[in-house]
């Protein structure tokens, strides 16, 4: 048995197990892709992310020249792989969790590298391995896949048959506007359907500004009572490009889609339309199938009952990396990095005082220890 169990190996699970080798607690990551990182690796590659003074983790400092530069999907990647070489953390890859059960003093851990036992587990598996498509009425004989399964142009060539086609891309945020755009450039003639107003970051040279005023200022807000919460949960398109492609039309934005009618597709405001192609670029929902029959989840967000990191239903049971989950930047990379330093103070509590699994959860508090790992960091 180990004390500490970390369900994936992303920025949160690399994070945590590096608070774990800090404090001198036993652990393991268990990580069913066959690397650290494997989401970042699979995505496609023109995604970015937010500058690196917001994106680096507890321990892996970048280049000081890099800091208000956004971070490739390639950069992201290696930097994910070399943390984990870096620090010798003890990850375990193409191990698969296929359900949990309580049992005295912990939980027993059915895998598929046989049952494992554990005091403490942190589910850190984020959403991306379980992609989140509506449901609409009708049938329907356009192909039709999630962002997550679009690998690039060959991807549409081989669904259409050609290179070129019509697509329609469904959705508004990062997936679905880099989509929008690989498939724009290639030649092919793009729709985008939204039900709500789209948001934009700002351009790169704004970002570059005002990282750091926004890291003091999101700081600030994230210790005021009440303000957990954000002010937008939606995750934004770029500002450049994409900004460009809606506001003049190169790529029209209609609205929702109403139902399908075999080879066509009805849009709410009664426009009808062929498309060779449907990408969803609805984002993803929490992946917690693995602890069906331990804890309920909410029906709409997917999102579990918690107290604090810690589930209300399964005491021991932490989580990183949900919407909203301590502040709004928990979701985020910036928040996986803040977060992770504290609830690594909390495991490392509970063991010291003894109290495992009945302990509070002493999250509502930054301790001056997180505070200095921080200033290190």
């Amino acid at each position: 048995m180990v004390h500490v169990t970390i369900v994936g190996a992303g920025p949160g699970g690399l994070a945590l197990a590096r608070q774990m080798e800090r404090h001198g607690i036993s652990y393991q990551v268990l990580e069913k892709a066959n690397r650290v990182g494997s989401t970042f690796h699979e995505m496609t590659a023109n995604t970015t992310y937010g500058p690196w003074l917001n994106s680096r983790l507890p321990d892996g400092p970048v280049p000081w020249t890099w800091l208000l530069k956004r971070a490739t999907r390639e950069q992201y990647s290696e930097y994910l792989l070399n943390y984990a070489l870096k620090h010798d953390l003890k990850v375990r890859t193409g191990v698969t969790v296929t359900e949990v059960q309580r049992q005295p003093g912990g939980f027993r851990l059915q895998t598929t590298a046989g049952p494992m036992d554990t005091t403490f587990l942190v589910n850190a598996s984020g959403y991306f391995s379980k992609p989140f498509v509506p449901q609409v009425p009708g049938r329907c004989s356009i192909p039709r896949i999630h962002s997550s399964e679009f690998k690039g142009l060959a991807t549409a060539r081989e669904l259409i048959g050609r290179n070129r086609g019509r697509v329609l891309v469904v959705g508004g945020r990062l997936s679905a506007g880099e989509t929008m755009a690989i498939l724009y450039r290639a030649g092919y003639e793009v729709v985008l359907s939204h039900g709500s107003p789209i948001d934009f970051f700002p351009s790169a040279v704004t970002e570059f500004c005002l990282a750091p005023l926004t890291q003091l200022l999101e700081e600030i807000r994230a210790r005021i009572p009440g303000t957990s919460r954000p002010w937008n949960l939606n995750v934004r398109m770029n500002g450049d490009e994409h900004r460009r492609l809606i506001q003049t039309g190169l790529v029209p934005v209609w609205p929702e889609i109403a139902r399908f009618e075999d080879e066509h597709v009805v849009f709410t405001d009664g426009r009808q339309a062929y498309f060779d192609l449907i990408v969803y670029g609805t984002g993803y929902r929490p992946a917690l199938d693995h602890l069906h029959g331990l804890i309920g989840v909410d029906e709409l967000s997917g999102l579990p009952p918690l107290r604090g990191f810690e589930s209300r239903e399964a005491p021991g049971l932490f989580f990183l990396g949900l919407i909203g989950l301590r502040t709004f930047r928990s979701q985020f990379l910036r928040g996986l990095r803040d977060d992770s330093l504290l609830l690594g103070e909390v495991l490392a509590k509970r063991l010291t005082d003894g109290k495992g699994l009945a302990g509070p959860p002493l999250w509502t508090r930054r301790p001056e220890a997180v505070q200095s790992a921080e200033v290190k960091s």
